[in-house]
């Protein structure tokens, strides 16, 4: 008899292969499915190599997938942990990205290889020559199997055209990671970060990601996870939304004009109404691309150029400020005990939302009535939400949070026919006329 365990992973397995575009939804193999198939690498390695080749960056991909397959090249001896780790971060260059730094490291081995300083370089820049020389040798198995496939031609040259870009390279990284995401929150002196999967989590000590005092992306995508007190996180690339929504999972349309969906849920964007109907419709044209290349290898990408420079231009020119709500659940409140049900820390949760969605953070006031039970109010951009009656200050504050938040992704029957992704976008109007929405 099967054990439970076994079947339960067998199930985890088949539901990623459906978040990745491997299987559909009767769980047959897609085309991208297929071409998986025959590559001898993890599914998500394997469809960054396919989406490398596609894009036109396939050089630095194949050195990133590579490296992945091997153990780490950056060397850290102990009696020089220190320095070791300052060289690492100067081959990633400020790009808050492990596998850049991979790129750099290898591309300055080839060149001194050439040179006939290969030892050298190696010894100087902490990074082991033996591993150097097995993510080379998987480089060229790997693209022998594309080639095998039809995806390139004898001209490595070929499907090199955006190598140097980094945008986009960090775009094909996202692609074949996800769904391994994290939110990247920037505190005042430290960085938070959560999974879906496990909440608060931590960076591997040899990270570039983990000695930097703040990470300008709103999320990171990385390899793989090690747990051992706490969950740590390996190999990260940090990411814009632009690229998320464009390169990562499938996307759906929340409730309201302007809020889209990923994994379910669990990941939110709320933008102009106008900007989510671009993202949606890029995104489905960019799959039917991937889908015709995959189909017919000879097909001429390049003919969908005005495509090609509308995505570019959206990965490209994000600013990575971030246009998002991490988490869907919000703690509820009992309204006679004033006791919280579950989810996370409403509080918070509305101040990253209104950070992230460039306005100032949120002002609280509570009255205590006579029956000596706590009400409380939350403004914020001309806006007043009135929470349940609770049994201390803190727990009304979180009640008044929970009701802006329901109101705000439209779970709210107290809003009437407000446009709320209007009204989140728009700049604070110091003249606007309030408007009072209670949680009674």
């Amino acid at each position: 008899m099967l054990s439970i365990n076994f079947i339960v992973q067998v199930q985890n397995a088949v539901e990623y292969l459906k978040i990745i575009g491997a299987l559909d939804e009767n769980e047959n193999l897609t085309v991208l499915g297929r071409k998986l198939s025959v590559l001898p690498v993890e599914p998500k390695l394997g469809k960054m190599l396919i989406l490398g080749a596609i894009f036109d960056c396939l050089d630095p991909i194949l050195t990133v997938v590579a490296g992945l397959s091997v153990r780490d090249p950056f060397v850290m001896p102990a009696d020089k942990k220190g320095l070791a780790e300052s060289v690492k971060a100067q081959f990633a260059a400020r790009d808050y990205s492990d596998h850049l730094a991979l790129v750099r490291a290898y591309d300055g081995w080839k060149d001194a290889e050439a040179q006939k300083a290969g030892y050298e370089y190696c010894w100087r820049n902490f990074l082991s020559s033996q591993t150097l020389r097995a993510t080379e040798s998987l480089r060229k198995q790997f693209f022998h199997l594309l080639k095998d496939i039809g995806l390139v031609g004898n001209n490595s040259e070929t499907n090199n055209k955006w190598r140097n870009e980094v945008h986009m390279l960090r775009a094909v990284i996202c692609a074949g990671l996800f769904p391994g995401i994290s939110s990247v929150v920037n505190k005042e002196k430290s960085i938070a970060l959560k999974t879906m999967e496990d909440g608060q989590v931590l960076l591997y000590a040899n990270s570039v990601n983990a000695a930097v005092p703040k990470i300008p992306y709103p999320w990171l995508v990385f390899n793989e996870k090690v747990k051992v007190h706490t969950v740590f996180l390996r190999d990260s690339t940090a990411i814009s939304d632009s690229m998320l929504l464009l390169f990562g999972g499938n996307i759906s349309k929340g409730g309201l004009d302007g809020h889209l969906k990923m994994l379910g849920g669990y990941l939110e964007f709320f933008m102009k109404p106008e900007l989510a109907k671009t993202y949606s419709t890029l995104k489905r044209e960019l799959e039917e691309l991937i889908q015709k290349k995959l189909l017919d290898p000879m097909f001429d990408s390049q003919s969908q150029n005005e495509l090609l420079s509308a995505v570019r231009l959206l990965v490209f020119e994000d600013h990575c400020d971030g246009r998002f709500v991490y988490g869907p659940q919000i703690k509820a409140t009992n309204s006679k005990s004033g006791v919280e049900v579950e989810g996370d820390n409403s509080k918070n949760q509305l101040q990253t939302f209104l950070n992230r969605a460039r306005h100032g953070l949120p002002t609280y006031k509570t009255q205590q009535p006579k029956n000596n039970q706590f009400r409380s109010t939350v403004i914020f951009n001309g806006l007043d939400f009135v929470g349940q009656p609770c049994n201390s200050k803190k727990l009304a504050e979180k009640s008044a949070a929970a009701e802006a938040m329901l109101w705000l992704k439209g779970d709210s029957h107290s809003s009437g026919d407000i446009d709320h992704a209007s009204v989140l976008l728009k700049k604070s109007n110091k003249n606007s006329r309030k408007k009072s929405f209670s949680g009674s």
